[in-house]
């Protein structure tokens, strides 16, 4: 037998189900988890939904393979849509079928009605830009042929021109219209690049300015500035998967960019190369950096980061000992701060209020790119030598002077 449970985004925007597969746990920790006092809580308290599938042979496959997975993201998270389509001679219409491979994008289904109109399925958590890619076809021009717009009852229809909004507010039976018309180009915008390196104190380095159409695809502009950075023999390692695009708002680093959103004229970007691919991929999730504090050597680890799908400390504990090996009960917490932390070695046991991570009242992270400092709390605070203290004293001075001569 599997046990899933309906979950929601931060947003309310689309549905996520849990694998419950600890038989020890009671149904009182998983329907009351998150804060004390937090609106997750209260709508688990209203309208919990459990689903139960006793099928054998699908209980043996991975939860993310199996039909139950696939069913129940198909039927909480796909909308139906009927589209007036353009006058065309000869339509190229998709038979009636589902994918029996589905996966976030997808059209799942697509039949004619009748005279230039159809009725498609689809994820409701794809861009005006994917379902318009989904459609070139269908009308037998490329997407920058034709314009969309989505008529709603008692008012006029509007064209959906935001190529990177979702369509998770648009309700399943929608009236959509498509009519053949180029869409103008939109202006070229310069844009500043700097390289956003974390884990140096020189962590902002002007890279290049880049001229760029306004609504490139984000992935369109990352491949862009990989052969313009060849190109200008940027010293810097660059790969598609393994880097990022982010605001940036003086030296801080802010919301990351998705590779589906479209370029909007921002006068500085920044780039950051990462270690492994990209682990955030929906605009609920909040990345955020992480610093391990180890009183027991008087020293930081290097920058690190977690990906949280839930803005709860729970998820905070969950991950921060995913990625230490700490147990969960012994991890104490700092409040975030913005990145980069100007502070000093010894000031980070002190000054900082530390708390035990699964009680942090309230542990609310309302921005990306800010840093959380965590410890082992079993750790005890090493006796420095009077030698050591001045080389940390030295060195720390020269790392807060190079971050204090950026202009915050």
């Amino acid at each position: 037998m599997r046990l899933i449970l309906e979950e929601y985004n931060d947003d309310y925007s689309a549905h996520n189900f849990r694998h419950l597969q600890n038989a020890e746990i009671s149904l009182r920790e998983v329907l009351f988890r998150g804060e004390s006092f937090s609106s997750y809580r209260h709508k688990r308290l209203a309208r919990p939904l459990l689903c139960v599938s006793s099928d054998p042979e699908d209980c043996q496959k991975d939860y993310k393979d199996s039909l139950m997975y696939r069913y129940l993201d198909i039927h909480f998270n796909s909308i139906l849509l009927n589209i007036k389509m353009p006058p065309q001679p000869e339509a190229t219409l998709l038979e009636d079928s589902i994918d029996p491979d589905v996966r976030e994008g997808a059209i799942f289904m697509s039949k004619k009605e009748k005279e230039n109109r159809i009725q498609i399925r689809v994820d409701k958590r794809i861009t005006v830009a994917q379902l318009k890619e989904k459609l070139a076809p269908l009308i037998g021009v490329s997407s920058t042929n034709f314009r969309v717009y989505h008529k709603i009852s008692g008012h006029e229809a509007h064209e959906m021109k935001r190529l990177d909004m979702t369509l998770v507010n648009v309700d399943s039976g929608s009236e959509f219209l498509v009519t053949r018309s180029r869409v103008s180009r939109e202006v070229e915008c310069k844009i500043k690049l700097y390289l956003l390196l974390v884990n140096n104190a020189e962590f902002c380095k002007f890279m290049m300015e880049s001229i760029v159409v306004e609504n490139t695809q984000v992935r369109e502009f990352k491949k862009q500035i990989i052969e313009e950075a060849k190109v200008q023999g940027i010293d810097c390692v660059l790969e598609l998967d393994k880097m990022r695009l982010r605001s940036k708002r003086g030296v801080y680093p802010g919301a990351i960019y998705l590779d589906q959103q479209m370029i909007r004229a921002e006068r500085e970007i920044y780039v950051e190369p990462l270690k492994k691919p990209e682990m955030k991929n929906h605009h609920s999730q909040i990345q955020i950096y992480v610093i391990r504090w180890r009183p027991s050597q008087f020293s930081v680890d290097p920058v690190e980061e977690i990906i949280l799908n839930n803005n709860n400390s729970k998820d905070v504990n969950e991950k921060l000992s995913e990625l230490s090996g700490v147990p969960t009960e012994y991890i104490y917490c700092a409040e975030s701060r913005l990145f980069p932390v100007e502070m000093s070695c010894f000031d980070i046991e002190n000054k900082l209020e530390w708390h035990p991570s699964l009680f942090l009242s309230p542990f609310i992270i309302w921005n990306e790119g800010q840093v959380i400092y965590y410890k082992d709390n079993r750790e005890t605070m090493k006796e420095l030598t009077d030698k050591e203290r001045s080389e940390i004293q030295e060195a720390e001075r020269a790392r807060l002077k190079k971050i204090g001569a950026y202009e915050f």
